[in-house]
C-alpha cells in the first residue's frame, strides 16, 4: 500500500446527505472538469438548474491507495467528517 496526496473527487447523496463514492484525480483542473461534466448530466437537456440531492466537491486529501489509486483508506480524516462545502 502507499500513501500520497491527492484532489479527490467526493460524491455525497442520499437522505441525509452522506459521501458514497469517490475517486482519485490527477490534478486540480481534471477533478473540476470531471465534477463540472457530472453536473452537466445530472441536469440534462436545456435545463439551467439541478434539483436533486447529489453534491459533489473536490478536496485535495491524503489517502493510502493500492497500485491501481483505488482508494484504501483516508489519512489524517474520518470519512464521515468530510462535507460537500
Amino acid at each position: 500500500m502507499n500513501i500520497g496526496e491527492f484532489f479527490i473527487l467526493l460524491m455525497f447523496f442520499g437522505e441525509p446527505l452522506a459521501l458514497k463514492e469517490y475517486t482519485v484525480r490527477d490534478s486540480l483542473s481534471e477533478c473540476l472538469s470531471a465534477k463540472r461534466k457530472i453536473e452537466r448530466q445530472l441536469r440534462g437537456g436545456k435545463s439551467a438548474t439541478y434539483n436533486g440531492t447529489m453534491r459533489l466537491a473536490c478536496k485535495k486529501l491524503k489517502v493510502e491507495h493500492d497500485d491501481n489509486y483505488n482508494i484504501v483508506e483516508f489519512i489524517d480524516v474520518k470519512p464521515s467528517d468530510l462535507k460537500p462545502y
